[in-house]
Formats: structure tokens, sequence, C-alpha cells
């Protein structure tokens, strides 16, 4: 059988000590329970491959901000976007898909920009890969160059990129 030519995706990180502990409330003295174990440390890279990547305790502090109406717009923007992570649609278009006004899209978009979670140009809107995405590594790193030049590019129709408005 032939070698295959695999990465090792397992790394050794050492070696380490544990060992049970009771600490006494009330002079903060700590003893040793039983014997210390040694352990060999490994950490393994587990490929993500067409999972949904969403980093929850990124989200925590922007939902408890967002509140009720907000949050449905968010949620409507990460459940409809497409493949790329974007989201073709008008403030207007949003607002009447939501069911909700035109100004609180307009406040939640800002709030959402302010912490860095979407991009935005005329009628579109990016989500950082970070925070919601399908695929794997290298599907994430070019979704997060294309994340960083998203405000900045107009695309023409023969889908070649420029930076800037033409």
């Amino acid at each position: 059988m032939p070698l295959q030519n695999k990465e090792n995706d397992t790394i050794y990180k050492g070696r380490a000590m544990y060992a049970k502990v009771s600490v006494n409330s009330e002079t903060g003295e700590i003893n040793i329970i039983g014997e210390p174990i040694a352990v060999d440390e490994t950490a393994t890279k587990v490929k993500r491959n067409g999972f949904e990547i969403t980093y929850l305790a990124y989200l925590f502090d922007v939902f408890d901000q967002l509140g009720g109406q907000k949050y449905k717009v968010f949620k409507y923007i990460v459940e409809h976007k497409s493949n790329d992570n974007t989201l073709i649609i008008t403030i207007r278009e949003l607002a009447e898909a939501c069911n909700v006004s035109i100004e609180t899209v307009r406040q939640c978009l800002k709030l959402l920009k302010e912490k860095g979670l979407i991009h935005t140009r005329t009628g579109a809107i990016m989500i950082l890969p970070k925070i919601a995405m399908r695929g794997g590594d290298k599907k994430e790193a070019y979704l997060m160059r294309k994340f960083e030049a998203f405000e900045e590019e107009t695309v023409i129709p023969d889908d070649v990129i420029v930076k800037g408005s033409t």
C-alpha cells in the first residue's frame, strides 16, 4: 500500500501535572489530595468542512444591544445571506421582510457596522465571515479578504472588481 502524504494535525504541547486539591476556606491553605497525575498534552486541529460557524460569545453582547425588533433584522440577514455571505436587499425591502420600520433597520445596520459585524454598500450587506459562514478554512480566508474590501469595491458586469467608484 503506498504511503499517503498527510499533514499531522496533532501538535504536542508538552507534559503537564494535574492534582485534585482542597482549599481551607478559613486559612486559604491548599492541600493536594492523592497522587498527582502526569500527562502528555496534545492539540488536534479539527476540520470544519461544510459546517456553519457561529461565534456565539462574540454575538451575545450585540444581542443585548439589538433588542426585539432589531434582532429580527439581524436574524433575517443571517438566515438569508448567500454562500458568499452577502444579502442583496434595500433598506425598504429589509424593513418590509422583517415587518419593522425603516428607522429600526437603519439603527440595526448602524449598530452592526459599529461592532464590525457587517459592511454595507448601496443595496447590499456583507456579514463578517467569523460570525457566520459555511465552508472550510480556505473559504473563510477568501471571505475575510472580500469582507475587508467590500465597502470600497465596485463590481462591474464582467465580474472584474475595481477599487473606488467608476
